[in-house]
């Protein structure tokens, strides 16, 4: 009988742990998520000068800047006064940060490696962003672990348990013409 309880107890200990880790992971990739879908919210933009672009501006990529006013009052049709907000990864540190905007890591659990295309079905590297064309919408995924530089296996999944997260988002702001 105390076998059996001690079985039951170690049992639900390891699944509230695994629920622990996956929910911080998860929560954090929200937070990047939230974060850069407000940002973008506020690109601003025409075609000649397009709101959305990988960052740096020559390759290699390691995520994606936005163009943003924040002036007050804004002003849309005056873009000499826009800075560029950017997200990247480098190593698993997904930051933010930009001219004036103060540089902030958003997440230290992304699995590491920045990848310029959708993300797909079985995601292997941590950071994937399509910007459309003419810098109007961003696809971006998020693929973040507990412990982001071990790859889980069968046996560590409940203790390095593996999230991705994925969305659009469309800027506000920008024009086609």
């Amino acid at each position: 009988m105390i076998l059996s309880f001690y079985s039951l107890e170690s049992f639900s200990h390891e699944k509230v742990m695994s629920a622990d880790r996956r929910t911080k992971v998860q929560n954090g990739l929200a937070y990047c998520m939230d974060s850069m879908s407000k940002i973008v919210s506020m690109a601003n933009g025409n075609v000649n000068n397009p709101p959305i672009k990988l960052y740096p501006d020559a390759g290699p990529y390691t995520g994606f800047q936005v163009r943003v006013d924040l002036n007050n009052p804004q002003t849309p049709t005056d873009l000499s006064d826009d800075e560029w907000a950017y997200f990247t990864i480098s190593g698993n540190e997904l930051s933010s940060g930009g001219t004036t905007l103060p540089a902030e890591v958003l997440s230290g659990k992304v699995v590491a490696n920045f990848n310029n295309s959708t993300m797909p079905i079985s995601p292997t590297d941590g950071f994937y962003v399509e910007v459309d064309p003419l810098g109007l919408y961003v696809d971006i995924g998020l693929v973040g672990r507990y412990y982001p530089d071990r790859v889980p296996t069968l046996e560590t999944r409940l203790t390095n348990p593996q999230v991705s997260m994925k969305t659009k988002v469309f800027c506000n702001n920008s024009s086609s013409n």
